[in-house]
């Protein structure tokens, strides 16, 4: 794989556009670059909602950043940004309304909800095993699962995956059930 980390963010979305095999390691690269921003706007919003969630929300919210980008839309980060906060505003909403319709049943049950937010310390190691399992993840898999995997995470039907990475989509499905397979092992220990 390429080393990425020189290139700008319109060249990795440039060369992620081509139509050549989708690269794992552009979205990964990516990811790493506005992790920051997807934590800064989930802390911004903890106090609404659960921080796990919001994380995973905003991850979701940045990797629809990525898939609907267009340089007319100005600089990458500022739509990164955008497109994160309505992600998380939203997910703040759900946790207000799941909140007030617990606040309407018995009193009790709050105060055993513990608060969500992590501390700094859980919020680093948090970081460091995300990093290691898909540093894991990478080690396990081949590059064309790898590929697969990351093209149906971002909501690819196996027909674009295959005419992504040139191969026939028996391919991709036959790649996706193993990666499925090897990433059920490394959960499930």
């Amino acid at each position: 794989m390429s080393d990425y980390s020189a290139k700008s963010d319109k060249e990795l979305l440039e060369e992620l556009l081509e139509n050549e095999p989708l690269e794992g390691g552009i979205i990964a690269e990516l990811i790493s670059r506005h992790m920051k921003t997807v934590f800064s706007i989930a802390r911004k919003y903890s106090d609404s909602a659960d921080y796990e969630e919001l994380v995973s929300d905003g991850m979701q919210g940045l990797l629809s950043a990525i898939r609907g980008y267009n340089s007319e839309k100005g600089e990458f980060s500022a739509f990164v940004s955008v497109c994160v906060n309505n992600r998380l505003k939203n997910t703040a909403k759900r946790a207000l309304r799941r909140t007030s319709r617990l606040s309407e049943s018995d009193p009790e049950q709050l105060e055993a909800i513990p608060d969500p937010k992590p501390t700094p310390e859980e919020a680093v190691i948090a970081k460091e095993n995300s990093e290691s399992l898909f540093n894991h993840i990478k080690e396990e898999l081949t590059e064309l699962e790898l590929h697969c995997i990351e093209g149906a995470a971002m909501g690819l039907a196996y027909g674009e995956i295959a005419s992504k990475l040139g191969v026939s989509k028996k391919t991709v499905d036959n790649a996706l059930t193993r990666a499925r397979a090897k990433l059920r092992r490394l959960y499930t220990g």
